[in-house]
């Protein structure tokens, strides 16, 4: 079921694929920085597969079919995402206990957010999540820019983002590029992280990933789990879907059970 809702005073698209159970954790799923509902293909539906979980999708302001970005924004949009958006995609579908299932920026919103709202996340999957904005990383944001500049990478983007796709693109690599983000530390966040976590990295990722995995390991002193695929970029849930797969229905099949 596909609705509208209104989070943080903007409307935002959402997508319910299963019935919320009050007796089970409900998946919920953070995507990255230029993507979308459909972007993420039938992956939520075989997350859901796997684990027997239902799952909320839901596109992030500016993003798909949800409001567009009023620029220029102060802050930080991975600390502001984590927060009061969430918070109130949790209260409209009545969900206390979830399972954040994060992909690169969205990756890094679902760590932070587990920090934010510790009775409310059960467990944290983050796919290359980009918390540390590195040479190697910027790298990336700068062949991205030149591949949006060419025509070919709007042209990938005009039909998930319509109207909104120059606003978007612009926010996103420009932001990338500000000191003041390069130089955010998380580190504290991290440090508060309280439930189980699985980070899982693509060995061939375009922006690199060993910092983030570096700081996680410093960080995330308590269930950190960690699993590099050979195989994969930037996209292992779309590169190498059956070890993601398989990965996170151990994971979620470990989690502790929460006492009523």
């Amino acid at each position: 079921m596909e609705q509208f809702i209104q989070a943080a005073g903007h409307r935002i698209n959402t997508l319910q694929i299963g019935e919320v159970s009050a007796d089970k954790p409900t998946l919920v799923f953070i995507h990255g920085g230029l993507d979308c509902i459909a972007m993420w293909r039938d992956f939520p539906s075989q997350v859901m597969d796997a684990t027997g979980l239902a799952a909320i999708v839901y596109e992030r302001w500016g993003h798909g079919k949800s409001d567009p970005l009023i620029v220029p924004r102060e802050g930080d949009p991975r600390e502001d995402e984590a927060g009061a958006p969430l918070s109130d995609i949790f209260t409209h579908f009545g969900l206390k206990d979830v399972v954040l299932i994060g992909h690169s920026f969205g990756g890094a919103v679902a760590l932070l957010a587990a920090a934010k709202h510790p009775d409310v996340a059960r467990g944290v999957v983050a796919m290359a999540p980009q918390l540390v904005m590195h040479p190697q990383c910027i790298d990336g944001v700068d062949l991205a820019e030149a591949a949006y500049k060419s025509g070919k990478l709007r042209e990938k983007l005009v039909p998930f983002h319509g109207d909104n796709t120059d606003t978007l693109f612009s926010d996103w690599a420009g932001r990338s590029k500000t000191r003041a983000f390069q130089e955010k530390s998380y580190a504290r966040e991290l440090e508060q992280v309280r439930c189980p976590v699985l980070e899982i990295f693509g060995e061939k990722d375009n922006y690199g990933y060993r910092p983030n995995l570096e700081l996680s390991r410093e960080c995330i002193t308590r269930g950190l789990s960690v699993l590099e695929i050979p195989e994969a970029a930037h996209y292992p849930h779309l590169e190498t879907p059956p070890q993601v797969l398989k990965a996170i229905e151990t994971f979620v099949d470990a989690l502790p059970v929460v006492s009523t």
